[in-house]
């Protein structure tokens, strides 16, 4: 670890030589792949570590130490281990092409992805009909390997695939025609439908008639609870919903929308198969007259 009075007169010493020495001054705030009038197009570890003081100085007493040296593709990352006033250290990376300081490895990854023009590489799965991409940095010439990464999606950080994936959900289901719908009051529903609703008979669990509040469409069928809020809604035909149609074999959309957190002969109904998937804020069913046969509807319910 290097003390700061020490260091710090070595690094203004040193920065009045880059500063004489090459007739300008390196960016630290250029964006990826930016070229600085330096001496050369890649920094060095030393002068990695100027840089890193010179987005120090205005800090309190810290020491900082050169820790490794990453890649990610083509991209060299310096990574420095930093304390400030004796807290737990952090590690601070700076960017051996643009000089820039980043005080997250989240935040370096999402701006070199961003920053990238061949996002391709970084391509890990499609989740409906939406990419979801991979970054990792990975510590280089070190017994010790250390690896950092992320998951992106609609240029936002995740920390999983999974994270990611219900990312995604969120923001078809904000954006479907149908799925937003859902949770939304009767007169609203009615408004974008263009059509009114009806009361109609329905027979409950315990073999009683009762009324519901509900909206046809072609092939959809709009159900409201007793505070006339969108709490069902029913799909057949061929209704496309997450990407998926009816009408698809179970093992094709279990393909596509991954493992069900159940499947199997629905409890209430014979001769019905259910797969259910669980997801914020609303649940979706798909049903079939066996394990191996084509959909035949859809129910989509809301969850609090």
């Amino acid at each position: 670890m290097i003390p700061l009075k020490k260091m710090l007169l070595a690094t203004l010493v040193g920065i009045s030589i880059l500063l004489t020495g090459c007739n300008g001054s390196k960016d630290v705030d250029s964006p990826i792949g930016a070229t600085s009038p330096t001496h050369s197009s890649t920094l060095s570890q030393e002068e990695a570590l100027r840089v890193l003081y010179q987005e120090l100085l205005a800090k309190t007493e810290h020491t900082v130490a050169f820790l490794k040296e990453a890649r990610v593709g083509n991209h060299t990352i310096y990574a420095f281990q930093h304390m400030i006033n004796g807290r737990a250290p952090t590690i601070d990376f700076v960017h051996s092409k643009t000089g820039k300081v980043y005080y997250d490895s989240v935040e370096l990854l999402l701006d070199i992805f961003i920053n990238s023009e061949d996002k391709e590489p970084y391509k890990a799965a499609n989740y409906i009909n939406k990419d979801i991409y991979y970054l990792e940095m990975k510590s280089v010439n070190d017994p010790e390997p250390t690896t950092w990464s992320t998951y992106v999606f609609n240029e936002d950080a995740y920390t999983s695939a999974e994270a990611a994936k219900k990312a995604v959900v969120k923001v078809y289901a904000e954006n479907h025609p149908t799925l937003s719908l859902l949770g939304k009051p009767l007169a609203e529903v009615e408004k974008i439908t263009k059509v009114e609703s009806i009361k109609a008979p329905v027979e409950t669990k315990d073999e009683e008639t009762t009324e519901v509040t509900q909206i046809a469409l072609d092939n959809i069928l709009i159900l409201f609870d007793k505070d006339s809020i969108s709490s069902e809604i029913f799909l057949e035909g061929q209704q496309e919903i997450l990407g998926v149609k009816i009408g698809e074999p179970f093992n094709e959309i279990s393909d596509k929308l991954g493992m069900p957190d159940s499947f199997g002969q629905d409890p209430e109904f014979e001769n019905i198969y259910t797969m259910r998937y669980l997801f914020d804020g609303f649940q979706i069913e798909f049903y079939g007259e066996n394990k191996d046969a084509n959909t035949v509807s859809a129910l989509i319910k809301k969850r609090i």
